[in-house]
């Protein structure tokens, strides 16, 4: 027994001093989805500022596809040292109420640490179309039908769930072209060759420049840095529609590691560079204690689960 409890307790003396030491080298993020992407932006404002204070290289390796499943995947089957962390987003919530026979299981494969950014959607439309208001595109949309169409990063991804909920709560239709990826929808978008898109915090420089005309924002308050465009709830009561960009471990990684990135994510959402940057992509710094990460996530996997029912959206 005195064996045993030397043997933990040298143990636990080794792993708390591993993690005092990390990182020792560079931490590798896995983006769910192409590079350029809102989320892809936001998560390298929070990178840099991890290198600068661990003095070890943060990486964002992009690993897209089948709708967040394949980052998933391969970070659960990463070693559970705190190297390779997962940049988990809305999605990974929505996945499991779309994917059957995932190798995975979200809510115990990954040990929650901390979110790092919280968004909005943007409403935009081709800069020809001739409206001016959410009012407007619904009015035209009831004359046009199916003549519409809308452009989503994804079957089943949250803008094609988006644009779903926005017809059924408006009693429009119109015909829904998946992409790969917000950065190919909002080409089809300046291309002209899709009506509109909810489009994540990338297309705000093309907001602002008048290539795609934004209508909406889609978080319950107005954002600062699209402070001419209203809510969507404004014109559509209920819609709220928020992203958020966590980090997350595959199970198993110590909780002294899980606590050290946790801290390093809550110093650096304190700096002011963060904050403007993230203001400049309509987004803000997030922090979460792992347990109430925890918690959200739960809630989030709950509330997509409905929303993927009512909604009857699928993977085409």
């Amino acid at each position: 027994m005195k064996l045993k409890l030397l043997a933990a307790t040298l143990a636990l003396a080794a792993t708390a001093s591993w993690a005092q030491t990390y990182p020792s080298k560079a931490v590798t993020m896995i983006n769910p989805y192409p590079a350029g992407g809102g989320l892809d932006v936001m998560a390298r404002i929070v990178a840099q500022e991890l290198s600068t204070l661990w003095k070890q290289p943060v990486l964002i390796e992009a690993k897209p596809g089948a709708g967040t499943t394949i980052s998933a995947a391969y970070v659960a089957r990463a070693p559970a040292d705190g190297y390779t962390l997962l940049l988990s987003t809305t999605q990974h919530a929505v996945a499991p109420s779309l994917y059957k026979g995932l190798t995975y299981d979200y809510l115990t494969s990954f040990a929650p640490i901390t979110t790092i950014a919280e968004s909005t959607f943007v409403h935009v439309t081709r800069a020809d179309l001739k409206v001016d208001s959410v009012r407007e595109l619904m009015d035209l949309m009831k004359q046009k039908g199916s003549a519409m169409n809308w452009a989503s990063t994804g079957p089943a991804s949250i803008p094609h769930l988006g644009g779903a909920w926005f017809n059924m709560l408006t009693g429009t239709n119109g015909t829904h072209v998946p992409f790969q990826g917000t950065a190919p929808a909002l080409a089809a978008i300046l291309g002209g060759q899709v009506d509109y898109l909810f489009a994540d915090v990338s297309a705000v420089p093309q907001v602002r420049a008048g290539k795609v005309k934004g209508l909406a924002v889609t978080t319950p308050k107005r954002v600062s840095s699209l402070p001419n465009l209203p809510t969507m709830a404004e014109t559509v009561p209920g819609f709220i529609l928020s992203v958020w960009v966590g980090i997350e471990a595959p199970a198993g990684t110590p909780r002294a590691v899980i606590d050290r990135v946790n801290s390093a994510v809550q110093t650096v959402s304190k700096h002011e560079i963060v904050a403007k940057r993230m203001a400049d992509v309509a987004s803000e710094p997030s922090w979460m204690s792992p347990e109430d990460f925890a918690a959200y996530r739960k809630s989030e996997v709950e509330k997509y689960a409905k929303l993927v029912k009512e909604s009857g959206a699928k993977l085409e």
